[in-house]
């Protein structure tokens, strides 16, 4: 049986647009606000999209508080009391529902000018990085705030390893496969690494609901077979366990719109965790978090960054070196912290004329 909360006395209803997951990015951002909007008083949280339970893998005591959340719907006109939160693409593609008031977005490609009127078009844009509100900023637009993702500390969080493969150095890789992310230089970097340390072991987890993303990257291992683990698709939940077995996390990303959620997990969990020193990674860093990889710019587009091949053998070398593990957890961005920021920004829409579409 589901006990639903008591918000007879709701005054501000926010509504996410996009499906709540544990298995990719946006489903476990809008999970976790979903989680700690149900804690925040006056406010109810409601989707718009439909989401799969089978593809939510939360404890039984998380499933009482977000069930309800996933079976109120908004559709229709909106009430005067909600505000709408659209997740957008690359260059605003999404067309904006007449109902949305707030787009989120995490972008990583060049915008077009179509895409900046399109921007102006919300009360607020919502960016997940510092880097990605300087470059819609340095466009002419002013209606921007960032607000960064967060982590749970009650999952994520140091611990004792258990010391699975005892005598074995773990590198972990995490996020989808694609160019964006790095991972042709992860593969690189540990055939250099494995061969001058017979102890390594790679662990990926780069499964998504898009492999094609993936095409056109060298990611063969096959002479190391025996040393690469690849844990496959997994729920968020469990990931800490594996985040602790590990000795270091490597991410020489190119571009990140966010700040990186897997890597903040790592962090979180104590673990030496090696970020190129680029686009959203720079706010963890700023903040003193990870060890920062030198970095050249990219020929894709000069926002990016490009890790050499042996700057990321030097950092694993290092770490190889001098293996620490943090005993208590950094310093870092909550999710409570980002849900509050949202209903700071969803209350001051409200209070604002809402902003017709002009782009139908």
């Amino acid at each position: 049986m589901l006990i639903h909360p008591d918000k007879g006395n709701a005054f501000l209803k926010i509504v996410f647009d996009w499906q709540i997951s544990s298995f990719f990015g946006w489903g476990i951002y809008g999970l976790n606000l979903a989680l700690e909007l149900a804690n925040v008083s006056g406010v109810e949280a409601r989707t718009s999209m439909p989401s799969d339970p089978r593809g939510i893998s939360v404890d039984p005591l998380r499933a009482q508080v977000l069930y309800p959340i996933l079976e109120r719907s908004s559709k229709g006109p909106p009430s005067p009391d909600s505000v709408w939160l659209h997740a957008l693409g690359n260059d605003f593609l999404e067309e904006r529902p007449p109902q949305a008031r707030v787009g989120v977005i995490f972008f990583e490609a060049p915008l077009s000018a179509a895409a900046l009127e399109r921007a102006k078009e919300y009360d607020v844009i919502v960016t997940g990085s510092s880097w990605n509100e300087g470059v819609l900023k340095s466009a002419g637009l002013a209606n921007v705030r960032t607000i960064l993702q967060g982590v749970d500390r009650s999952i994520f969080c140091p611990a004792p390893k258990r010391n699975v493969f005892p005598g074995r150095f773990l590198v972990f890789s995490g996020g989808k496969a694609e160019r964006r992310k790095g991972q042709d230089i992860v593969v690189a970097a540990f055939r250099i690494f494995a061969r001058r340390h017979s102890d390594a072991m790679l662990v990926t987890a780069w499964h998504s609901p898009w492999p094609q993303l993936a095409r056109g990257l060298d990611l063969d291992l096959s002479e190391f077979a025996g040393r690469v683990i690849d844990v496959g698709t997994l729920p968020n939940i469990v990931m800490a366990s594996v985040y602790r077995e590990c000795d270091v996390a490597l991410f020489p990303n190119r571009a990140e719109g966010g700040t990186n959620l897997v890597a903040m997990e790592c962090l979180a969990c104590g673990v030496t965790t090696i970020l190129s020193d680029n686009t959203g990674h720079r706010d963890l860093l700023r903040m003193g978090l990870g060890e920062p990889l030198a970095q050249v710019t990219s020929n894709v587009w000069s926002e990016w960054g490009e890790t050499e091949i042996e700057a990321a053998v030097d950092a694993l070398e290092r770490a190889y070196a001098a293996p620490r593990r943090v005993a208590t957890a950094p310093e870092m961005p909550t999710w409570s912290d980002a849900a509050n920021s949202l209903v700071a920004v969803a209350t001051d829409s409200l209070s604002r004329p809402n902003l017709a579409p002009t782009h139908r």
